[in-house]
């Protein structure tokens, strides 16, 4: 089941426009839904919860349909039916235990163990010159 939202009907464009045209959709509607556009008899002067929703898809729309790589992933993502994060070729991934770790279930570690990073200044000599401007 895909819960992804349809931009093109978003932004009434068909899956076929042009970036000229999504941006000039873009716009369009941005013009008509965005609350500092609006005369303030047409609500009330404050927006509804439902006016703030459609002005969000409409510009996440816009975000998602008018980056190049992020379009050619949606497209990818409406025809497969299956989000990106579900689908690709499995890895292979190899797992170093520390010797501590393979002692056995009665060390108290699990098989893996990480922790913060340490930041540790370099020696005066070996630091780069500054350059003076």
């Amino acid at each position: 089941m895909n819960t992804q939202p349809d931009h093109y009907a978003t932004l009434h464009v068909t899956p076929d426009a042009t970036p000229r045209e999504i941006a000039r959709a873009y716009r369009s509607l941005l013009r008509t839904h965005h609350p500092d556009t609006r005369q303030a008899t047409d609500d009330g002067g404050t927006p509804s919860a439902g006016d703030v929703q459609e002005l969000h898809a409409i510009m996440q729309a816009y975000v998602v349909l008018s980056d190049p790589g992020k379009r050619a992933a949606y497209d990818r993502e409406r025809r497969t039916g299956a989000p990106s994060g579900e689908r690709g070729t499995p890895v292979k991934v190899r797992v170093h235990r520390s010797p501590e770790a393979t002692a056995g279930p009665t060390s108290g570690q699990g098989p893996l163990s990480f922790g913060p990073a340490r930041w540790e200044p370099l020696p005066r000599s070996t630091r780069l010159p500054r350059r003076h401007s």
